[in-house]
């Protein structure tokens, strides 16, 4: 009866717990986890009950009791994340409702596996019910970029526990569903410790500190944590911890406590430089909820503890720093960055690590630029990592199968600059691209996307969003290159100046040579003669030949479909700098020409019809040209013209012109372009007609009747057309026959042209003179 009772009073604290919450529960999951685990269920709450005692071991020993939903019917059968090694011993006891369940744990393959039978099926899908795990044991050693719970001792000798889960090592010391998709929507995270006088210990976790009860020579520290929490972001630190609380934050009407837990062993002058560094998070933190959104985990706190990893972590509303990086002020912005890239909206699967890390390091970038007092400019900071970027150009910033087997497979040197240092690249691009106003209201809009919010995202909801803030813009091709592809381009190009006026034209080389082309922003500089007055554009490279005006204020990304690109000042140009600012991936020059940029051909084609040749020429639309002639040639080198191409339907680059008399065995065709006083020539098409006509005039030239003899053994249906000189149709009819007379007599004199059209296609051409 009491198992009944105590399962009751949980499920209405849960439905008092729901409601109390400003986020949604995340949704119903399968499982999306590396392991396969709790398939059939959506965990709704954790309550860990821990005993641990950092003087005399390692042990990690307690209870977790797992509130779930069904989302299968008939569950008889339950599976978490647990280490195999460490666990799998007499104090590992499973209960339901109070009956032991049969646990066991796979033989081979991915041994760790906690495989649970429950004494009685779950029949309805949709059924909230829970489960205990007692358990105790020694976790496992260090291994590599592996690190999970370890036991360490500070500069003075006390020995202390810390947590280091990312990515696959919550397994190692506690069991869970391991699986960013499904989400703990809240949790109570009780541990008990020594206590034999002033601090003893004192314990670090997620959440709230509500209570810390001293009872027989132990202390109990209880956190309530009420937002959703990926298990890999559960945390402990226990040591013998002074505390430093420096008061509160106000965000959105909220006061949000900030605090400090640094080991005792920490030099006094040291911690001084870490307290003042840390201090600057408090303002960081209300420019970081203007650019991204109000601080994710407001009703809690925010703030670091020190553990005993070299690097830092970002522990939801609580992140774990080694001392090194309690002084560093861009770790500080780092960690801080990631409570709302990684925490808030982590990544589906360890494949899109760099949605939390690129905005994460970003994030040290904005820091610098927010807060002058840091001492480091924005372009200084984006200096190294652009550079590292620029040169990790065979590691894919979305990361492989193989990449995510393991943490080992994870956390390489190639990896990480791919996530961290591209990644950030690609964040630094992207508000270049859409411009500062767009990017932010993106990255709001991310953040408050009820399919992400204290959820998970991949790639794609980023690019969704971020598309969202233009209209018919697709990033399609900057994603594809930039987060699927990899490379690294370089940039040279050339500008013309005329007073205040400036153009420019891009050409994008790639490394290594013949990776395909990224479209991308790229930042130019433009400086008067004395450097005193200056002006950043950026233009979007959309494909080799097309340029567009991108960071605008409105439509963030203007038209596509330009070759170079013109810009009127409010001053008169003379310099010239591609990304000094570091903005970008792009580096190179750009030359200075002394004659105007001129339209580049973007098309120059043929296609056969019943009319005879069309060719057709696609300029870009920057400088439309003034006139274009179409030449023709026998031979490829005497030229004729044949007439003016003329636009298509008002298009003012777009042209056409069909030659209804062309050669007899080949014909080689040309564009001549007029744009202002200069003159371009197309490149040369050459178009073989068929080699055997059958196709007899006569007479030949004619004056008022003409007849006409073709090849038509099966007597199908063909028409016969005459078209003038103008490509107009003057005479058209059908016939099954393979021969066919015509009256001329009212035709003016000319050249006219005889066409045998069988099943659509033109299968005989001919001409004959009309003499009057």
């Amino acid at each position: 009866m009491k198992s009944k009772l105590y399962f009751l009073t949980a499920l209405l604290f849960l439905s008092q717990l729901t409601v109390a919450q400003n986020f949604n529960p995340t949704e119903a999951q399968g499982t999306t986890g590396n392991s396969g685990t709790g398939i059939n269920i959506d965990v709704v709450y954790t309550r860990c009950d821990w005993n641990m005692n950092p003087t005399a071991s390692k042990v990690v020993a307690g209870t977790i009791t797992t509130y779930f939903k069904t989302i299968t019917a008939n569950v008889n059968t339950l599976s978490f994340d647990l280490n195999k090694t460490s666990f799998n011993n007499g104090s590992l006891i499973v209960t339901y409702h109070g009956s032991n369940c049969t646990k066991s744990f796979p033989a081979s393959g991915n041994v760790n596996i906690l495989n649970i039978t429950l004494p009685s099926t779950i029949v309805a899908s949709g059924t909230l019910d829970s489960i205990s795990i007692a358990y105790s044991g020694t976790p496992p050693a260090v291994s590599g970029q592996a690190e999970g719970y370890q036991r360490k001792q500070d500069g003075n000798l006390n020995w202390y526990h810390y947590t280091l889960s990312e990515s696959y090592e919550d397994k190692d010391w506690w069991p869970c569903k391991a699986d960013m998709q499904d989400k703990i929507d809240s949790m109570d995270i009780n541990v008990t410790v020594p206590w034999t006088g002033t601090d003893t210990f004192w314990v670090a976790a997620p959440g709230k500190l509500i209570d810390s009860a001293i009872n027989a020579g132990t202390r109990t520290f209880k956190y309530k944590h009420r937002y959703p929490i990926a298990s890999y972001l559960v945390a402990l630190g226990i040591a013998k911890y002074k505390r430093y609380y420096r008061g509160t934050v106000n965000i959105n009407g909220t006061n949000v406590p900030v605090v400090y837990y640094i080991f005792p062993d920490m030099a006094a002058g040291t911690v001084t430089t870490a307290l003042s560094r840390m201090d600057v998070s408090k303002t960081e933190l209300v420019e970081f909820s203007n650019k991204y959104g109000p601080y994710p985990f407001a009703n809690e706190k925010h703030g670091y503890y020190q553990f005993g990893w070299g690097g830092s972590m970002e522990h939801q509303t609580f992140s774990a720093m080694s001392s090194g990086s309690m002084t560093s002020w861009s770790v500080i912005a780092h960690e801080l960055g990631h409570q709302w890239w990684g925490d808030k909206v982590s990544f589906g699967t360890w494949n899109h690590l760099w949605l939390a890390e690129g905005f994460a390091k970003y994030s040290e970038v904005l820091a610098a630029e927010l807060i002058p007092a840091i001492g480091v400019t924005p372009a200084s900071h984006l200096s190294s990592v652009k550079t590292t970027a620029r040169s990790t150009n065979a590691t894919p910033v979305l990361l492989s199968a193989a990449s995510i087997a393991n943490s080992n497979t994870i956390w390489t040197t190639n990896n990480d600059n791919a996530v961290y240092q591209r990644g950030c690249m690609i964040v630094s691009m992207l508000r270049s691209l859409l411009g500062d106003a767009k990017f932010f209201q993106g990255c709001r809009d991310y953040q408050a996307d009820p399919l992400l919010a204290y959820k998970s995202a991949t790639t794609a909801d980023l690019q969704r969003n971020m598309e969202n803030q233009m209209s018919g813009v697709s990033l399609t091709p900057f994603f594809n290159a930039w987060v699927n592809g990899s490379g690294t381009p370089s940039y040279t190009g050339n500008y013309y100046i005329s007073g205040k006026t400036i153009q420019l034209r891009l050409t994008q080389t790639m490394s290594p040579v013949g990776n395909p082309f990224m479209p991308m922003p790229v930042v130019v500089k433009i400086a008067n003669s004395g450097g005193t007055i200056d002006t950043s554009v950026v233009i979007y490279h959309h494909t080799q030949t097309q340029l567009a005006y991108a960071g605008l204020p409105v439509e963030g990304v203007g038209p596509v479909g330009n070759d170079f690109i013109t810009y009127t000042l409010s001053f008169t140009p003379v310099t010239v700098t591609v990304d000094p600012d570091n903005k970008t991936m792009a580096t190179g020059t750009l030359t200075s020409v002394g004659s105007p940029l001129n339209a580049s051909i973007l098309d120059f084609s043929v296609s056969k019809t019943a009319f005879g040749n069309q060719l057709s020429l696609l300029l870009n639309a920057n400088e439309p040209a003034d006139k274009v002639v179409l030449l023709k040639s026998e031979n490829g080198i005497d030229f004729t013209e044949a007439g003016i191409m003329t636009t298509i339907n008002g298009q003012a680059n777009n042209f056409r012109f069909t030659d209804v008399l062309p050669y007899s065995k080949v014909t080689f065709y040309r564009a001549k372009i007029y744009a202002g006083n200069n003159i371009h020539y197309s490149s040369i098409i050459k178009v073989q007609e068929p080699g055997k006509n059958n196709l007899v005039i006569s007479p030949n030239p004619a004056t008022d009747v003409v007849n006409i003899s073709f090849a038509n053994p099966a007597k199908e249906k063909v028409t016969i057309r005459v078209v003038n000189a103008d490509g107009k149709v003057v005479i058209e009819s059908a016939t099954n026959n393979n021969f066919i007379h015509y009256d001329i007599s009212n035709l003016p004199a000319g050249m006219y042209v005889t066409q045998v059209i069988q099943n659509g296609q033109v299968s005989a051409t001919g001409r004959f003179v009309v003499n009057q």
